[in-house]
């Protein structure tokens, strides 16, 4: 077990025994129990967006009520976790405008590098950070991917198996962080985990209130804690099936889009660890040397047109119905000339041809992914194909279940015009199919469904919850399917189900 200035990892995390009240500013999410030794670091560490030479290291205050002025926090980096000899240190600002969370690029840093980090407030001190920086041109690098977590269906055990696997470099998560709804509205409350607010989330209190909760999670806060993150959203960061001009939940009587869109970008900014730019876009990239080139899009509220209820709504084929704008399409076909071996794309909705299954005979189209806008998918495919590209592997969240698929226009079993392999992440904790039955027959029959309906896919598993981890060499790319055993108790155990392999040249997955 690592030992962090004279705490075990396990020590390092909240733990809510029984301890006095304690007054607080904000956080109706907090317990009335808390670690006082956090004090007043409660929601922990985090780190995210590395490079070869930086990396974002965040955390958050939580003081007392009187407490309105704006307020000074140092910080110390250092290559051991004895911090015997400081690589960094500063001091940085924040304010109640900004939630008191506090977030600071270091940069200046070593490549390939392990770094501890701490915070300070006055004699307070947090707990210790563990991060690493990016590799100049490594020769293999390990990626987790998770996606989809909501609180209310379960527990986040998934994260601490991501935390406490020492060979990942880096944790991508794929966006719905959190969920937006009411307790109960979408979850299962019977295990005692509820959301607060106890109501739907729409302001800007709502939002940060819903990521406290989260960041008090111990699982999560430990993964956060050991390993650096790159985010995006999806919808529920939001609201569900989100778009440029509006959402599927989101009503006239919510108020204004645009100002709850506001709203949810930023409590978003504050609470994750991501690089802010002046545009606020959450698409960007991650160059790793001639080995991989790691790509985050985000298709939901850069540039996404109103989804389409149906394929035979008359607009459908409209060549300027877009998933990602012009903007992001632009910067997507140049990031995919970068040059590395291989270009690994984290994206929010399925990109391959997907039948959710058949009703009255007709196969159902899922109209809201890559398949709801047909005419920029076959863009850029057929741009793909003129640009003659190899080693293109898109890495999916929002399904809630587990695809392996080889990617070609109508999706066959046929390889010989595959443009690219793409696996879909199953999720953390929202619900998939056996949550909303327990008829083994009826799984069976939507497993044997999706694979009928399907000919590319060459794997699902649409009943656990778990995580992904891709590691990448110059010969090959390798997807590690996990899962936990249990979400609804804390006992759940890691086991690892499936492998495929993607060799150099190839867009054919092997077992």
């Amino acid at each position: 077990m690592i030992r962090l200035i004279g705490f075990s990892v396990m020590v390092c995390v909240i733990s809510f025994s029984a301890i006095a009240q304690k007054k607080l500013r904000i956080d109706d999410a907090l317990p009335p129990e808390l670690n006082p030794n956090m004090a007043p670091f409660y929601h922990g560490v985090a780190s995210g967006d590395p490079t070869q030479s930086a990396v974002i290291i965040w955390t958050k205050l939580t003081l007392e009520s009187s407490f309105k002025k704006d307020i000074t926090v140092s910080y110390k980096v250092s290559e051991t976790p004895d911090f015997k000899v400081i690589a960094q240190s500063g001091k940085v600002n924040t304010t109640l405008a900004k939630d008191y969370t506090v977030k600071v690029d270091v940069t200046g840093l070593k490549e390939h590098t392990t770094y501890y980090y701490c915070f300070y407030y006055k004699k307070k001190r947090s707990i210790t950070g563990q991060t690493k920086t990016l590799a100049e041109n490594p020769t293999e690098m390990s990626i987790a991917f998770a996606a989809c977590s909501n609180y209310e269906w379960g527990y986040f055990t998934n994260y601490r198996f991501i935390a406490e696997n020492p060979k990942i470099d880096v944790v991508v998560h794929l966006g719905d962080y959190i969920y937006e709804y009411a307790p109960g509205g979408y979850g299962d409350t019977t295990i005692g985990r509820k959301h607060v607010p106890a109501k739907e989330i729409t302001t800007l209190q709502d939002y940060r209130t819903r990521y406290a909760q989260y960041r008090l999670d111990p699982d999560l806060q430990l993964a956060h804690q050991l390993k650096p993150f790159v985010t995006t959203w999806d919808d529920h960061e939001i609201a569900n099936n989100a778009y440029v001009d509006g959402a599927q939940n989101h009503q006239e009587t919510e108020g204004d889009w645009y100002e709850r869109k506001h709203a949810g970008k930023q409590a978003y900014y504050e609470w994750m660890p991501v690089r802010e730019t002046p545009e606020h876009e959450l698409y960007r990239a991650f160059r790793v040397g001639n080995l991989l080139n790691l790509i985050i899009l985000d298709t939901r509220i850069a540039g996404r047109s109103v989804q389409l209820d149906s394929i035979s709504d008359p607009h459908f084929q409209d060549v300027d119905r877009t998933i990602l704008g012009t903007d992001q399409y632009q910067w997507l076909t140049q990031q995919l000339k970068s040059g590395s071996k291989w270009q690994i794309i984290g994206n929010q909705v399925p990109f391959g041809p997907m039948y959710t299954g058949a009703e009255n005979n007709t196969k159902q189209v899922y109209m809201d992914g890559w398949d709801g806008y047909p005419a920029e998918r076959k863009r850029l495919i057929d741009w793909f194909a003129l640009q003659a590209l190899e080693n293109v592997v898109w890495v999916t969240g929002d399904y809630h279940a587990s695809f392996a698929m080889e990617n070609d226009l109508t999706g066959t079993k046929d390889t010989s015009d595959n443009v690219s392999v793409e696996f879909i992440v199953t999720s953390i904790t929202s619900a998939n199919s056996d949550e909303w039955t327990d008829n083994q027959a009826e799984l069976d029959a939507e497993q044997a469904a999706y694979m009928a309906n399907n000919p590319q896919l060459r794997y699902l598993n649409g009943v656990d919850h778990g995580f992904m981890v891709l590691h990448v060499t110059s010969e090959k790319a390798e997807a590690q399917f996990y899962y936990a055993s249990d979400i609804r108790t804390k006992t759940g155990k890691l086991r690892l189900e499936k492998l495929f392999t993607v060799l150099s040249g190839s867009s054919v997955l092997k077992e």
